[in-house]
């Protein structure tokens, strides 16, 4: 079977921020949280909150849900409260699908910070065996197979393109299911509503290790311990991706590098690898400039994948 290469949303350097001497205290900081509530955000947000304030770093941090794509906090501009907001996957192609500019206009990115795997699984029951049974599938008709995941134009939905696009098929043409998030999604898949779906480890693991989930593929660059799946590079098709998971501010925030230093000093600490360990992320720190030209880029890289998408 023939593939196509398609360059996955940027390249993961999978390492930790540097210890840092203490960041400056400060008095408030605002942490808003773009789009439905239940994603990885939430949790990132939780337990920056909860460390910078249990460190003595901030006497506050007031999360708050921000509708739509985020583009209202990020207009905000100075004042007393510093203003961060959590930036995905799912911002990005809102953004694209804006076609606002956010990102390069309006935007001050200060890390990358963690990200999740993707794990695309099938019913026991659904026939599919393999990725090959499905890219097979995929290829013979790219409406055929029914594919799950969390909310339209998110992370799932785009590495389904990106996986058709690496098989050669016409990404226009995919039959995608989207739920509230990517749990229900899997849910969906357990109890036969859908064939196929895809899921984060720590959402499928347990399932497939009771025989109740298939795993195909994985979107990591290597194979993750409790999936036995070949990653999708493995089976031909040259993607590697995550849900990740960032910060940035509006334009004007001030001090920079010393909202730089609070997010090395969080990423630092026993703390925060405990709450990675929990929620089986990934570190993906990548911080200022390098993170502000891979941003630019991703931005870049979603527009075009929602064009072929046929969304934009």
């Amino acid at each position: 079977m023939r593939r196509r290469t398609v360059l996955a949303l940027g390249a993961l350097a999978l390492a930790g921020a540097c210890g840092v001497q203490a960041p400056p205290h400060r008095r408030e900081l605002s942490l808003a949280v773009p789009g439905p509530p239940g994603g990885c955000g939430d949790g990132v947000a939780a337990g920056f909150k909860s460390l910078v304030e249990g460190r003595g770093w901030a006497r506050a941090v007031r999360i708050r849900r921000e509708a739509g794509d985020g583009g209202t906090a990020l207009a905000r501009t100075g004042g007393p409260r510093t203003d961060l907001v959590i930036a995905d996957p799912a911002l990005l192609a809102a953004c694209a699908l804006a076609r606002d500019p956010l990102l390069v206009a309006r935007a001050v990115p200060l890390a990358r910070l963690t990200g999740e795997w993707e794990v695309l699984v099938a019913s026991p029951d659904s026939g599919y065996r393999t990725f090959e049974q499905f890219a097979a599938a995929l290829l013979r008709d790219p409406g055929g197979p029914r594919v799950a995941g969390g909310a339209d134009r998110g992370p799932e939905h785009l590495l389904l393109g990106m996986t058709a696009q690496g098989l050669g098929a016409d990404p226009r043409l995919l039959d995608y299911v989207a739920f509230g998030s990517r749990a229900q999604a899997v849910a969906a898949v357990l109890d036969g509503r859908l064939a196929l779906g895809f899921g984060s480890r720590r959402e499928v693991a347990p399932h497939v290790r009771a025989g109740r989930l298939r795993p195909l593929a994985v979107s990591s660059a290597e194979r993750l311990p409790g999936v036995d799946a070949p990653t999708l590079a493995e089976s031909g098709v040259r993607v590697v991706y995550a849900d990740w998971t960032g910060l940035i501010a509006p334009r004007g925030t001030p001090g920079r590098d010393a909202l730089l230093d609070l997010c090395r000093a969080v990423t630092g600490t026993p703390g925060w690898r405990s709450l990675c360990d929990r929620n089986d992320w990934t570190p993906m720190w990548l911080d200022g400039d390098d993170f502000s030209q891979w941003l630019v880029g991703e931005a870049r890289r979603t527009a075009l994948l929602l064009n072929d998408l046929g969304l934009r």
